[in-house]
């Protein structure tokens, strides 16, 4: 795939990288998994961070569920998407462990309903979003519901991690005023300070 051109608009764009991200083996996919658990461990950043929030996986995404489990691990308060009644609502609930999530809205997991959730004010350290492209200064195409730069406008003093592979990484992602950028990217070859 040339990701040096990326299509016109957003849902072109969105529907090539959502085919090139499916056609990834699952042993490749366990590979590039491995190497980025490995790479985010020893990310300073997410070492002195106390408070961290994942997505939580599907089968085509990057992995989570090892990140998650090593910020327990590590004693970090971890948070999850909560998706609300509203479309496009969104908060971050606390879990105590990967048991803690129930499948959901669209089919994902996330936490229970009645999860205790960030308070009004509160703020997270760190928040790891998922995408379905990116490019290197930050921008992020997701999947058109708007869900994380909203609930990024509540949250402008975590620090925000895309998480993808290589494949994934293209030279420009359209942008709208409304689309909020990540700090940083991690693939499965480095962690990008974004411009």
């Amino acid at each position: 795939m040339d990701t040096t051109t990326p299509p016109n608009g957003k849902q072109e764009l969105r529907n090539e990288f959502l085919r090139a991200r499916s056609a990834v083996s699952p042993a490749q996919r366990e590979i590039w998994n491995r190497r980025i658990a490995e790479l985010f461990a020893g990310w300073p950043v997410y070492q002195q961070c106390r408070s961290v929030m994942f997505y939580v996986a599907t089968a085509d995404e990057t992995a989570t569920a090892g990140l998650i489990e090593d910020a327990l691990h590590r004693g970090k308060e971890v948070y999850a998407p909560l998706l609300g009644n509203k479309y496009g609502e969104m908060s971050a609930a606390v879990i105590g462990s990967l048991q803690d999530l129930i499948v959901g809205k669209y089919g994902l997991k996330m936490p229970k309903p009645d999860s205790e959730i960030l308070g009004a004010g509160a703020s997270l350290d760190l928040i790891v979003v998922p995408g379905v492209a990116f490019d290197r200064t930050g921008n992020r195409l997701g999947m058109g519901a708007g869900y994380y730069d909203r609930f990024f406008s509540r949250t402008s003093h975590s620090v925000r991690l895309g998480l993808a592979w290589d494949c994934q990484v293209v030279t420009a992602v359209p942008r709208e005023p409304h689309d909020i950028r990540m700090h940083y990217l991690l693939t499965e070859t480095g962690i990008i300070a974004c411009g």
